[in-house]
């Protein structure tokens, strides 16, 4: 056998025992008939097999002025359920002083997902970890004569005072009174972990206990929260690391990490390997996998920079893991970070965990700090859009995996990684190139699947080419609005319905070439449009020209029209899919987009913003500012809106090196919606001031150092933005005790600004003029 050749065979594949399982009887349903529930397998949503995407957002890292566009983007970029912690200390920094204004206002948080239809997880400890001080259990509590974590009484009266502070805040916000909370979780990684215990104070190393109790424990918090009035319609717990977990009425959460800063030298993880987490769970758990959906609460969406250990982490690897655990047969994807932040300043001290910045939280997370935009929101949004359209197809599917697939070291850099998940044999085919701390090869496959509708080759002749550091999802024996499918070699992003048209939209990766392959059974015609159509046996093959001016029109057998639409990996990464307008739409722009008060808003680094839309028909749309002009694109109008270019003012003067005085006029046009410093710079720790207060700070890894100047726009005029940064010293330091320490460095100290530079963010939104 040709060694770039894999075969499988799914003819004795058994579907999987679909049933309630340990979580059928809980979920539910809102007054407005709308529900949620679970089976063994995957959640439902209103009835239907639901694959969600959970994005994992710390309201009290972030400004409240600005909640709202925040959680929009978050919906633009594909996430159906948000995840908050709310940490005790950020609340109760003072015994019995309890603080919920400002960017602690859980409330108001709560009410804006109510009312931008975004279902919320409360995380709400006790301790919740987070990278905050002492896990989120306030200084205080450690000078009482109680053990932490455990059924202790004194704990007890403590987690029972916090559980109804924030039920009061909760008042109303349950999913089945009306409001956004499904889940909450008590605890975090009980019987796991600790934290560092920062209010020690005495030595670095000092962790708090992992807990105890167990799953005692754990029903204890339940009954006290329940009495409390939180009563969701499921509880989740972190169950990796042989943490406990309940076995009624709670939904087992796993995690993924690939870059961490807790394993010194980190050879490649496994956490880029095919494996079936239904059957075998990818580390020890104290649950039964088989009774609940394989769920993620933690894939990581980035990594915290700490002081000892600094890690990058590409987009590439967010969009393999995701990847990977899906193919793997997890039925709920939840990131963390999805969106950063930073740490609020407590009264008494900074809030931060040691080694970590005081301030920022920005986690490399596809949102970041001051709302920052990464390359991952792109990569992961492609992934989700996929998964609104065709979940219900794919959570039903079990995994197949390849012998030997799930035992691939992960040094190999020889081996295809792929698997399936299929159903009565239709499904998808996952292949991954993607392995942390490695550099993967360009790879030639060729995939041959005997199947219970016939066999299937992917290509159908030939081979094609995967480049290294990628993954794709390929689709086989698919029913596309009444035509079958047999294989392709383009990824499924997402479907449309408009006026009984129905679209199906692709997109063809770097040096993989489009193929669709469709059982002429099912067509009465079919138009390749710039590409290619051959008949081959009982299939038509068609090789589309990609690209969104190009379409391929069919018509089934009892004459209904398909558009199907093969874009280009660029434009798929620049795609969304929207309800705008009183229709579906799919939107491609070189800006970034969410729609606002039935508005489409465009933010973009160019005073120049393309936008594509699908079926706009007749309607005249018009821009808040600037000029546009528009023009028919294919299937497509795309209209450009031109701004007038805005030079922010910026003078900068530097004492020294090691500092640099920033001034910056505060004063910007309307379609100027930030500004942002870009700072490139080599040092071991930055910090950003304005007068005595720390804005954010910045542990040095090798790529710039971002500001949002907006939420400190007013304070702008008060005085200089101060840039300081601790050197990175490259040489040996000799330290002794003489009386006091003395240390002694040979060597050279690096502290340089390379460039500072202030640029603008614009924003500007679309929306119908009626004639």
């Amino acid at each position: 056998m040709n060694n770039s050749v894999y075969k499988l065979s799914l003819t004795d594949t058994a579907a999987p025992e679909i049933r309630p399982g340990k979580l059928g009887e809980f979920g539910g349903s809102n007054p407005s008939g709308d529900a949620y529930g679970f089976t063994n397998f995957y959640m439902t949503r209103n009835g239907q097999p639901f694959i969600p995407v959970v994005g994992e957002f710390h309201f009290s890292r972030f400004s409240y002025l600005h909640w709202e566009e925040e959680l929009l983007k978050m919906k633009a970029g594909g996430v159906h359920i948000v995840a908050t912690y709310v940490f005790w200390n950020f609340h109760e920094e003072e015994e019995g002083i309890f603080e919920w204004g400002g960017d602690r206002n859980l409330r108001h948080f709560i009410d804006l997902c109510a009312k931008l239809d975004l279902p919320l997880i409360l995380r709400i400890g006790p301790f919740c970890h987070g990278e905050v001080r002492n896990g989120g259990i306030p200084d205080w509590v450690f000078s009482k004569p109680i053990e932490i974590r455990s059924n202790d009484p004194g704990y007890l009266a403590l987690a029972n005072k916090l559980y109804r502070e924030i039920a009061k805040q909760m008042k109303g916000s349950l999913y089945q009174d009306g409001g956004p909370v499904i889940a909450v979780q008590l605890e975090n990684e009980f019987m796991h972990c600790g934290a560092p215990n920062d209010a020690w104070g005495y030595k670095a190393g000092k962790f708090m206990t992992s807990g105890t109790g167990g799953n005692d424990h754990l029903m204890e918090l339940q009954r006290i929260a329940i009495e409390a009035g939180i009563k969701p319609l499921f509880f989740t717990a972190t169950a990796w690391g042989g943490a406990a977990v309940p076995e009624q009425g709670t939904l087992p959460m796993l995690a993924g990490y690939a870059y961490t800063p807790w394993i010194p030298n980190q050879p490649p993880s496994r956490e880029f390997v095919f494996r079936d987490l239904h059957h075998t769970p990818a580390e020890p758990v104290n649950y039964d996998t088989r009774e609940y959906p394989v769920a993620y609460c933690e894939m990581a969406g980035g990594m915290q920079v700490s002081y000892n250990a600094r890690p990058y982490v590409p987009a590439d690897s967010v969009e393999a893991m995701t990847l990977v655990k899906l193919a793997s047969g997890s039925n709920l994807l939840g990131y963390y970070m999805y969106h950063g932040g930073s740490n609020p300043v407590g009264k008494k001290t900074y809030l931060n965990e040691q080694f970590l910045p005081k301030i920022t939280y920005d986690y490399q997370s596809p949102l970041g700090e001051f709302g920052r935009v990464g390359e991952s929101y792109d990569r992961i949004r492609t992934l989700s859009m996929f998964l609104e359209a065709f979940g219900d197809v794919l959570a039903p599917m079990p995994t197949t995996i390849p012998e030997g697939q799930s035992d691939i070291p992960s040094e190999d850099t020889s081996t295809l990684r792929w698997c399936v998940r299929q159903k009565d044999g239709s499904g998808f085919v996952f292949v991954n190139n993607f392995q942390d701390h490695i550099e993967m090869p360009d790879r030639r496959f060729r995939i041959e699947l005997e199947t219970s509708q016939g066999n299937v080759s992917l290509p159908s002749t030939g081979e094609i080419t995967i480049k290294g550091g990628i993954g794709v999802v390929l689709p086989f024996n698919l029913d596309l609005g009444g035509i079958q499918l047999v294989s392709a070699t383009a990824q499924l992003l997402t479907k449309l319905e408009s006026d009984g048209e129905q679209t199906f939209v692709f997109y063809a990766h770097e040096g993989m070439t489009p193929e669709l392959v469709f059982r002429k059974s099912s067509l009465s015609s079919i138009d390749p449009g710039a590409g290619t159509v051959e008949d081959i046996g009982p299939n038509s093959i068609v090789r589309p020209a990609a690209g969104r001016r190009h379409v391929v029109r069919a018509r089934t057998s009892d004459g209904h029209e398909v558009r199907i639409l093969v874009l280009t990996r660029e434009e798929a990464l620049q795609s969304y899919k929207v309800s705008l307008w009183n229709k579906q739409t799919l939107v491609i722009s070189d800006s970034h987009l969410f729609v606002h008060n039935n508005r489409l808003v465009c933010t973009s680094s160019n005073s120049e913003v393309t936008v594509s839309l699908l079926q706009t028909g007749t309607m005249d749309l018009r821009s808040n500012k600037g000029t546009l002009a528009r023009k028919q694109d294919g299937v497509f109008e795309t209209f450009k809106i031109s701004i007038p270019a805005f030079e922010p003012s910026l003078s900068v003067s530097k004492p020294s090196g090691r500092s640099a005085l920033l001034k910056i006029d505060k004063e910007w046009p309307a379609e100027v919606n930030d500004v942002w410093l870009h700072i490139d710079y080599e040092g071991d720790v930055a910090e950003a001031y304005l007068g005595t207060r720390l804005l954010t700070d910045h542990i040095y890894y090798g790529h710039p150092w971002q500001i949002g100047l907006k939420q400190f726009r007013n304070d702008l005029d008060k005085g200089d933005v101060h840039l300081a940064i601790t050197p990175v010293r490259k040489g040996t330091v000799t330290t002794f005790v003489n009386q006091a320490q003395v240390e002694r460095f040979e060597g050279v100290e690096i502290a340089e600004f390379r460039s500072i530079r202030a640029i603008p963010e614009y924003q500007v939104s679309l929306f119908p003029q009626r004639i």
